[in-house]
């Protein structure tokens, strides 16, 4: 029994390892050879933020349900726009992860779920460089929310949303060469179908029913709750919280199985 424990000990400590390697690696890898070097992983977003504040904010006057302010629907617009970015960034950078990493798959006994794993982590990097931004906003601007105790929670259902999609795209990518293209079009199509540049009273109401089935309404909706209302995320949320773990877990079984088929085809 104690050299099992040990045994297992061991096992955790060189995953924990080999997972902490390759996210320097992705890191190092997104920023090489460029000047700004990790400035990318803040300019990318900012540059989308600042576009659509002018275009939906300013030139269209799309104002949330808290105000005429533009300042308030900056606020609105970029709690929204980084969790839905991060879990952008982390599913698409998943598609091509097993060819890329084919010797290591081939000729060792690496864990292939890890890859994927990797892709989510570094979007967490990005993910919280865009949050430490939001909360210094509201430091200085209406204050911050008596709720930020719940961003660890926040954070996990997000992450758990990418990773089954990661894990179950980046399995599909190598049996389907064109499901990259597609799921480029679909997460767009999430973009715009979650209330992210728009308030949710534009939806119509025949529409409601989509809306609740929508994950990432709720996610965002957690978000913007927490950060900017100073209130309990929805039921929908803690809905989601369950049903993220499971959908973690079933893509993860998922990818497991067929990992050993994907290998003929790398």
């Amino acid at each position: 029994m104690v050299v099992r424990v040990g045994t297992l000990l061991h096992q955790g400590w060189r995953l924990r390892h080999a997972l902490w390697h390759l996210l320097l690696r992705q890191l190092q890898a997104r920023t090489r050879g460029s000047i700004l070097g990790l400035g990318w992983l803040v300019l990318e977003p900012l540059f989308l933020f600042v576009l659509y504040t002018l275009v939906f904010g300013r030139i269209l006057q799309v104002r949330f349900d808290t105000g005429d302010s533009l300042g308030q629907f900056a606020l609105y617009l970029w709690c929204g726009l980084i969790p839905y970015n991060s879990l952008q960034q982390a599913v698409l950078a998943s598609v091509g992860v097993l060819p890329g990493n084919r010797p290591l798959l081939l000729h060792t006994r690496f864990p292939g779920w890890l890859l994927p794993l990797v892709e989510v982590m570094a979007s967490m990097v990005t993910e919280m460089i865009g949050l430490a931004i939001l909360l210094l906003a509201l430091g200085f601007g209406p204050g911050l929310s008596s709720w930020l105790g719940l961003v660890p929670v926040l954070l996990m259902v997000r992450g758990l949303l990418s990773l089954g999609l990661a894990w179950i795209s980046s399995v599909l990518t190598v049996f389907l060469p064109d499901f990259g293209q597609l799921l480029r079009l679909l997460l767009t199509l999430g973009f715009f179908a979650t209330p992210i540049i728009y308030p949710p009273s534009m939806i119509p109401s025949g529409w409601g029913w989509l809306m609740a089935l929508n994950p990432f309404h709720w996610l965002i909706a957690a978000y913007r709750s927490v950060f900017l209302e100073g209130a309990a995320p929805s039921s929908g949320f803690w809905m989601l919280v369950p049903a993220s773990v499971l959908f973690a877990g079933m893509a993860l079984i998922f990818f497991n199985r067929a990992l050993g088929r994907a290998k003929d085809f790398l």
